[in-house]
């Protein structure tokens, strides 16, 4: 591991989790999360019956009631499709299933895509050293020492290097650093699962082409599938990160995976050789089992004792594509899962494997069950009521009658976006001023004005439905869904509690504002919670230190202490001082 890095690490964790302080980031970047193109231009699949595809309606809602029951799997909605048609879909609380999602690492399985089309175009082959293809951008002694990491052994996670994600905060050069670091194991044969291999075949697509990945898929994957809103993030050079930052509706994941399906053909026309795939969809690495049920392939993990196929990204992102029957299962999440540890894949395993009719009867009692079933699902149910509605108003404008100001030294490293996103986008928080709330009775939702030092932003937030609010953070533009209730604690004390929902992506907000007499108390967690944070901050910690070369500067890093910050930084309780408000205008409605 590269000493720097690794300083500079040390120094962005304490940066991180020192709340009195806004959060400088090591290395400033510009804004990663692109603008992504409306879906107009692209091409729906047709929607069709479940029993029309051999599915009963009865199987698929007893399949999505025990997701539900699940509560640690955080389920954020879901895509059934089998012989390239949607069967069901569905969204929970404020989630939209027409949004384009992070997919995170399942968007490796597209990028090893990219890899086969370079691989049959004859411009690459799975024997190249990957060193050789950066000639000249490789240092001597780094060539030396990587010359027989191969593309296959990025593909498949057997290259050893250790240069991470977590390293890449304090790097502009990502190819540069990867070449120079250290190598843990036996290269071609330890599987050691890492990202960055999956950028440097990214690069490696630039490199060959001239051309950057998502515009190489473009014509050849994308436009074929009839995908049009997407977007990737790129590294501080301009390449696509490859392993994460894709952004794209669940739809168009079940396009890829239905491509993956049926051997590289879509309607009709040959987008990727079969030969390619069936390479990439076998089982090359055996992973370790605390991983989960799957051993894997070209970037494509494969069933361990199932025939089956995933596109697996960190917090809930899949792609399940089942062989036997071809039935596909997309799901986003937002849950404390690194891989498949969850109960989310032996359901959904035991639910879809086996043998499937091509049709049935039609059972519209059962599909419509199904419907109505899911409809509730969401923010509101689509038949909540407002019990007490004016009551609920006279105390909510009682609350609303003054503004609150921060009063709390923790208020500087406190923000409306979930800390996970600041850090995952390098975005921080420039530190909270004041909250004010008015009430909206015309769109029966409150109104949060979150006054940061750099800029105030409204938050809508239903109280009979969820309420959208596009918001910008630092040129970084994010879908943001709110749902408000009012309540109270054990004594007595009104208590507001809003989920507000980033749909483009796994996390959430979940505020609860405590409205005492001459304060207001901001508690404010997030999904994924903060013991998912502390654990995977831990081991992330762990595996830059554990070098002996490095071992000085873990003095750094008191593990009990960050653990401390970090619950203080994921779930902080700010105070706010209530305050009269400069004017006393109405409030409309």
């Amino acid at each position: 591991m590269n000493l720097n890095a690794v300083n500079r690490l040390a120094t962005h964790v304490l940066r991180f989790v020192d709340t009195k302080k806004p959060t400088e980031p090591i290395i400033a970047t510009l804004p990663q999360k692109p603008e992504i193109p409306a879906a107009e231009s692209g091409t729906s699949l047709e929607r069709v019956t479940p029993e029309s595809m051999g599915v009963p309606s009865q199987l698929i809602r007893g399949y999505v009631e025990a997701i539900e029951a699940d509560k640690t799997q955080n389920v954020h909605n879901i895509t059934i499709l089998r012989g390239g048609k949607i069967i069901y879909e569905c969204n929970f609380g404020g989630q939209d299933v027409s949004t384009p999602k992070m997919t995170f690492s399942a968007c490796k399985s597209i990028t090893s895509l990219a890899i086969g089309m370079l691989i049959d175009e004859g411009k690459l082959s799975l024997e190249e050293s990957a060193a050789s293809v950066f000639e000249g951008k490789v240092g001597l002694i780094d060539k030396l020492r990587m010359d027989n990491i191969t593309v296959e052994d990025l593909l498949t996670m057997r290259s050893g290097i250790v240069f991470n994600e977590a390293e890449c905060m304090g790097s502009t050069n990502w190819v540069k650093s990867y070449f120079s670091s250290a190598i843990q194991g036996k290269i071609g044969e330890t599987f050691n699962y890492n990202s960055l291999n999956t950028y440097m075949l990214s690069a490696i697509v630039y490199k060959k082409t001239g051309t950057h990945l998502a515009e190489y898929l473009s014509e050849r994957l994308f436009e074929p599938l009839g995908i049009a809103s997407y977007a990737w993030e790129k590294c501080p050079m301009g390449i696509e990160k490859g392993g994460w930052g894709l952004y794209m509706r669940p739809e168009d994941m079940g396009k890829i995976g239905t491509l993956v399906m049926n051997g590289g053909v879509w309607q009709g026309k040959r987008i990727i050789s079969e030969e390619y795939l069936k390479k990439a969809t076998s089982a090359h690495a055996i992973t370790p089992k605390e991983i989960g049920d799957f051993n894997y392939g070209y970037q494509i993990w494969v069933g361990k004792e199932t025939d089956t196929f995933l596109f697996n990204g960190m917090l809930g992102q899949n792609v399940l594509g089942f062989r036997e029957n071809g039935i596909i299962v997309v799901a986003n999440a937002g849950n404390g899962e690194l891989f498949q540890q969850g109960s989310f894949y032996g359901l959904t395993l035991k639910t879809f494997c086996g043998a499937f009719p091509e049709k049935i009867a039609e059972d519209r009692w059962h599909r419509a069950a199904l419907e109505r079933y899911s409809h509730s699902l969401v923010f509101g149910g689509g038949s909540r009521r407002l019990a007490n509605k004016h009551k609920v108003y006279e105390e909510l404008s009682a609350l609303f009658e003054r503004t609150y100001e921060a009063d709390d030294e923790n208020a500087p490293s406190f923000g409306l976006m979930p800390a996970i996103l600041q850090l995952t986008q390098n975005n921080y928080a420039k530190g909270m001023k004041k909250i004010d709330f008015r009430l909206n009775k015309e769109r029966c939702c409150v109104e949060i004005s979150f006054e940061e030092k750099d800029c105030t932003r409204v938050l809508y937030a239903g109280l009979l439905h969820g309420e959208k609010t596009e918001l910008d953070f630092g040129g970084e533009k994010f879908s943001v869904c709110a749902f408000a209730r009012l309540a109270a604690n054990e004594d007595g004390v009104p208590v507001l509690i809003v989920r507000a929902d980033f749909t483009e992506t796994p996390c959430s907000r979940v505020f609860k504002f405590f409205f005492e007499d001459e304060r207001m108390v901001c508690n404010a967690g997030e999904d994924p919670g903060v013991d998912f944070i502390v654990k995977t901050a831990g081991d992330v910690i762990a595996e830059a230190f554990s070098g002996t070369m490095v071992s000085k500067l873990a003095e750094k890093i008191d593990m009990g202490y960050i653990s401390y910050k970090l619950e203080k930084v994921f779930s902080p309780k700010i105070i706010f001082a209530a305050k009269a408000r400069a004017s006393s205008k109405e409030e409309n409605g």
